[in-house]
This record gives structure tokens, sequence and C-alpha cells, in this order.
């Protein structure tokens, strides 16, 4: 699923200047490139031009993990509509590690599992692989995942 280039080089460049006031410990430049984020993807999606990209995006650069699940929950449903494959199992692996960090394993694991069912389908070994260790990491004893 290509992404367009406005918006890719858009939120490029947003993220690396999200990127460089973390690196500076500069927490309202920071915040406030966040919030430009957030509003180029609600502007981008309202003007009829929606992209997983967008909200995997966003969703990678949220703190909080019941945000991220919302933004990430948002761009498995727009790739799912796409049928684009390669979104989809690293959104779930994404949506798997947030539900990980909030202590819902079931889900974490219900999740990882779909990523790596689409994954198998696809040819993007890194992602295959990462899911495949974070399966290992998080299988329970006595569990071969």
């Amino acid at each position: 699923m290509q992404i367009p280039l406005d918006i890719h080089e858009r939120v490029v460049a947003l993220t690396d200047a999200i990127l460089n006031a973390c690196e500076e410990g500069d927490d309202d430049a920071s915040a406030a490139l966040y919030a430009e984020l957030h509003a180029y993807c609600d502007a981008v999606a309202l003007a009829g031009r929606d992209h997983p990209f967008l909200w995997e995006t966003l969703a990678d650069f949220t703190s909080d993990d019941h945000a991220a699940i919302d933004h990430y929950t948002r761009a498995l449903m727009l790739a799912t509509a796409a049928k684009a494959t390669t979104y989809e199992a690293s959104i779930c692996l994404a949506l798997a590690e947030r539900h990980s960090n909030l202590g819902d394993l079931a889900t974490a694991q219900d999740y990882a599992l779909l990523a790596d069912a689409l994954a198998q389908r696809t040819d993007d070994l890194p992602l295959r692989k990462a899911i495949s260790q974070f399966l290992l990491d998080h299988s329970q004893p006595g569990e071969h995942a």
C-alpha cells in the first residue's frame, strides 16, 4: 500500500522533529509537535486521504498505552479494509506489545498470533522475526509458540 509522498514527507518531518526535541530534553516542543502530528492525521483523514501509516505512526509516538491502542485500532481497520497485510501484521504486533504493557496478556497473545498468521503471508523477514521473538518472550511455561 503506497503512502502518498506528501503525507510521508510531512509525517517524517514531524516525527524527526519530535525525536530531536526529545533528545534535547525539550518536553514542551515535543508535546507541541506531537499535537501537530495528531492534528495533521485528523486533517488528512477529514480530507478523505486517510491511511494506516498516519495512525500507526501517531500511535508509535503516543506514550499512553490506552490512547495508542485506539490509534492502532484505527490503523488496523484501515489496513484491513485496504488488504494491506504487512501493515496489518505490524499493527497487530504493536497492539500485542501495548496490551502486554497493560498486563492484558490474553489479548496480547491473540494479537501476536494474528500478527504471526498475517506475517506468514508476507516476505517481510524482519517483521516475522520480531513477531516470533515476541511470541517466544511472552509464552507461558510449558507453552510452545
